[in-house]
């Protein structure tokens, strides 16, 4: 088993800025990802609510600019967590937690399975604030240095 953190994709370190002091530390081996956009599986589109989830996950990150047809088997898992997550989730609300018995459900405990699971897909998918967070926008040498011209300007103005 691989000790220490998960490494993180090369996008998103990009994405972050970590390569913009120093462009040699860039990987010259990297795999470039598919820009074109993933088509549901014929599981998801089967299932209404996952097809929903999966054209409004779709939409955002196709926005965001993140989206690759390689992350066509994370984003179905995503959809059918989802789907399956709420279908036990309105089981768990109409019936309770516990069982006729007075022991924990089998819904329920699926329930909280796939809660857990469906957080961690939110994250991998960059869908959750901590995980934009961490993602920010490069900005090209173009932008910053119209930045820096704009602040100069107005720090000539206050000196003025």
């Amino acid at each position: 088993m691989v000790r220490g953190r998960k490494p993180r994709a090369d996008a998103v370190k990009e994405a972050e800025g970590a390569y913009k002091n120093n462009p040699k530390r860039r990987p010259k081996t990297t795999i470039k990802a598919d820009d074109r956009l993933p088509i549901a599986p014929f599981y998801v589109e089967s299932d209404e609510l996952a097809l929903s989830v999966w054209n409004e996950t779709v939409d955002v990150l196709k926005d965001c600019g993140i989206l690759s047809r390689t992350d066509t088997h994370l984003l179905a898992s995503y959809c059918t967590t989802y789907s399956e997550w709420v279908k036990c989730y309105l089981h768990v609300s109409k019936h309770g937690h516990k069982n006729d018995d007075g022991k924990t459900s089998t819904e329920s405990v699926t329930f909280h399975k796939l809660a857990d699971r469906h957080t961690k897909l939110l994250s991998e998918l960059g869908l959750s604030p901590s995980s934009r967070a961490r993602l920010s926008v490069a900005k090209s040498d173009a932008e910053e240095e119209e930045g820096a011209s704009i602040a100069s300007i107005m720090r000539m103005m206050k000196g003025s």
